[in-house]
């Protein structure tokens, strides 16, 4: 009588079958365990018209355009928040929020707020005033240059 056996490089069919599901699933599981920081893109923000050179230089906004009491957002590939908290000091910071990165907007006085879980910052401080953000805002050189600003 003659004998056979299986290969053991090949599965037997109740393996393959046992595996179908899983493999079907993986794509899935794949998609949802990635993340992309564009899902945090501000949907909201108030930025000005404020310039943005990049490079060493950094961005450039007409001091006009920051009042005594007010925040506001510089649009750019790197966004920043200029404040006026009194008169004539300027204070600047980087616009991610530390909860996930969205770029924070400016609202009344200087109340900064990030349009995607809420939380809440000082514009003239960076601090965090509501949660979830835990961190204060990256604070950035700011300089007058005649009747600009410079921050970066």
């Amino acid at each position: 009588m003659m004998r056979t056996t299986q290969p053991t490089f090949c599965p037997t069919r109740r393996a393959v079958l046992a595996a179908l599901p899983g493999i079907a699933i993986l794509p899935v599981a794949v998609a949802c365990g990635t993340t992309s920081k564009t899902d945090d893109a501000p949907s909201g923000s108030t930025p000005t018209n404020g310039t943005s050179s990049g490079g060493a230089g950094g961005a450039r906004i007409p001091v006009a355009q920051v009042p005594v009491g007010s925040a506001v957002v510089i649009a750019g590939a790197k966004p920043y928040v200029v404040a006026q908290p009194t008169d004539g000091a300027f204070v600047a910071f980087d616009a991610a929020c530390t909860h996930q990165g969205a770029t924070v907007a400016a609202q009344d006085g200087l109340e900064l707020e990030c349009p995607a879980h809420g939380s809440r910052f000082n514009g003239g401080t960076g601090a965090v005033e509501k949660g979830p953000a835990k961190s204060a805002l990256a604070s950035v050189p700011v300089r007058r240059d005649g009747e600009e600003l410079v921050v970066g």
